[in-house]
């Protein structure tokens, strides 16, 4: 589907219902080697644009439709894809906008929250997974360039040719444990956290989580991994009426006044697996539990509050000292709002609520006040680095110190200062104090810098997959992450993106073949470390109840060819 820049598109003069957009799995963009066909049932695209891998059609009632792609006979080198849309796209359930537009020429756009690009990893679950649906994977006939990796070989069973045989190197496609390790650049390795991988669906999100007691007709959104057609959301073990968006994503229908207290979640598929179970919690009016910030220096500018709490629903306002503030509902447990310079001009304390909620205190006081440090950890016997603190009420001449030390500070503005933090700080595994003095002796509160021996992993997420899944993102949660630090998943090296000292992103590929009627199969490997790796292959046929799993050695820039048997 649509993966373009977030610009306004042309303005059609029919109706655009749906875009595919397809992307090749072997260079992982939209030039294609060769001609393919787009359809839904009989009905073709009113506007194919081959040379940019976009199909776009027309006209569509609302309803859930079968989109089928195959390469040309004379090109033949993508295996078919196959995959489910419903229409409309439902808006995203978290966003920064109130109202998330609609892009005319490209309505499947509404899957994605528009505060973020397209290619973010945190874009939303359900336009994640729906453009993992459009990837085409190579086929034996694939014209690869000279010098790739490759391993080709034959799937058979007592001699015979097996069609329907899947052949991965992924280890997601069967079930287990795996372990999760965080590796940073010329350092040790993190402990090692497992991912579990399970053969029934697995939900990892609902939302909402939380609503008001006595909420009827509302919509539950779920996301996760391995939901097939047919699959229904279950609410306290009764189903309600739900809708596969895809493997990864599905809504439900509540009719029934919420209760209060907590509600057992769970996904059913047709074939009787059930996922894990999540909580909706019922509860009988908003509640705030924390304020972002809580303290503000006096005379700042407008600045985003960030109300953290429950039961907060897309009408809920914020009101500071009885005045309403524009507010954007983010989810029912998060709520943002800009509050005016004029609001914070004196010195006080402003009264926070949520409509009928509970109040909390908005301090304004004449000091600076941090909000947070890059990095916001420190790995023990690194080199001297520079420190980023951000916050607010920072003048020139203001001072960084660590531990109660002065350090040497560059002023940058009145929300950011950098200070210079030698080795000898950071040569020992400790915790650091620090805060910002204004040359008018007013201090900051303090936050810590972490000074730990290693990485650390918190949480993964998802903890938790489908066998089989289609490629996904792992976040990694932790501390001591360094720049170039890559996660590894049961010892092989993930595509990694660095988001700070505590966050990690990582791809977890879907590499797989389903064999045709010859048996043969192909799979390439782009991150060959040295002149050769040793590669398990997982292969499974439904006539086979157990996998087969082959050892092959991958030389770097050459093909190797095997022959595996399931009967042996």
């Amino acid at each position: 589907m649509a993966s373009l820049n977030m610009t306004a598109p042309d303005v059609f003069s029919f109706q655009p219902s749906l875009v595919v957009l397809l992307r090749d799995g072997f260079t992982g963009d939209s030039s294609l080697a060769g001609d393919v066909t787009v359809q839904i049932g009989p009905a073709k695209p009113l506007v194919p644009n081959p040379a940019q891998a976009t199909y776009l059609f027309v006209q569509l009632a609302n309803g859930t439709y079968a989109v089928n792609v195959q390469s040309s006979a004379d090109e033949p080198y993508y295996l078919p894809a196959n995959f489910t849309v419903t229409l409309p796209f439902p808006r995203p359930a978290q966003s920064l906008w109130a109202q998330p537009p609609v892009w005319t020429g490209y309505p499947d756009l509404v899957l994605a929250d528009p505060s973020k690009l397209l290619d973010d990893p945190e874009q939303t679950p359900a336009y994640l997974a729906q453009l993992g649906q459009t990837t085409l994977l190579p086929t034996t006939a694939y014209p690869f360039p000279a010098g790739t990796t490759l391993v080709r070989g034959t799937i058979t069973g007592a001699g015979v040719p097996l069609s329907g045989a899947l052949v991965t190197n992924d280890q997601v496609a069967q079930a287990g444990q795996f372990p999760v390790v965080v590796v940073n650049p010329a350092g040790p390795a993190s402990p090692a956290v497992n991912m579990t991988v399970v053969t029934a669906p697995v939900m990892d999100s609902i939302e909402p989580s939380t609503v008001m007691t006595g909420s009827t007709n509302f919509t539950i959104s779920v996301t996760g991994s391995g939901f097939k057609a047919g699959a229904v959301v279950k609410l306290n073990g009764a189903a309600l009426p739900s809708t596969v968006m895809s493997g990864a994503y599905l809504t439900a229908q509540v009719s029934v006044a919420a209760a209060a207290g907590s509600q057992t979640v769970a996904v059913a598929n047709p074939d009787g697996t059930v996922s894990n179970q999540l909580t909706l919690t019922g509860v009988a009016a908003p509640t705030i539990g924390s304020l972002t910030p809580a303290l503000v220096a006096l005379g700042s500018a407008d600045f985003t509050l960030t109300v953290v709490g429950s039961g907060f629903s897309a009408t809920s306002t914020i009101e500071v000292n009885g005045a309403a503030i524009a507010t954007t509902y983010v989810s029912s447990t998060l709520l943002t709002g800009v509050v005016r310079a004029a609001q914070v001009a004196a010195a006080g304390q402003l009264s926070v609520v949520v409509q009928n909620s509970g109040a909390q205190t908005l301090t304004v006081v004449a000091t600076p006040v941090i909000t947070s440090l890059e990095p916001g950890a420190a790995i023990v016997g690194t080199p001297a680095f520079t420190l980023t603190v951000l916050g607010s009420g920072f003048v020139s001449g203001a001072t960084v110190g660590v531990n109660g030390v002065a350090a040497p500070t560059t002023y940058v503005s009145a929300t950011q200062v950098t200070a210079q933090i030698t080795a000898a700080q950071i040569a020992n595994a400790a915790v650091l104090s620090v805060a910002i003095t204004n040359p008018n002796k007013t201090a900051s509160n303090a936050l810590n810098l972490t000074v730990a021996a290693a990485p650390t992993i918190g949480t993964i997420a998802p903890a938790a997959v489908t066998a089989d899944s289609a490629a996904f993102t792992v976040v990694v949660n932790g501390s001591g992450f360094m720049t170039g630090a890559v996660v590894q998943l049961n010892g092989v090296a993930l595509q990694t993106t660095f988001v700070n000292s505590e966050e990690l992103y990582a791809i977890v590929p879907r590499s797989g073949y389903t064999t045709g009627a010859d048996g043969t199969f192909v799979l390439f490997f782009d991150d060959i470390s040295g002149l050769s790796q040793v590669e398990t292959l997982i292969v499974t046929h439904p006539s086979y109840a157990k996998a087969k799993l082959l050892d092959v050695t991958v030389l770097r820039g050459a093909t190797v060819s095997v022959s595996i048997d399931m009967s042996s």
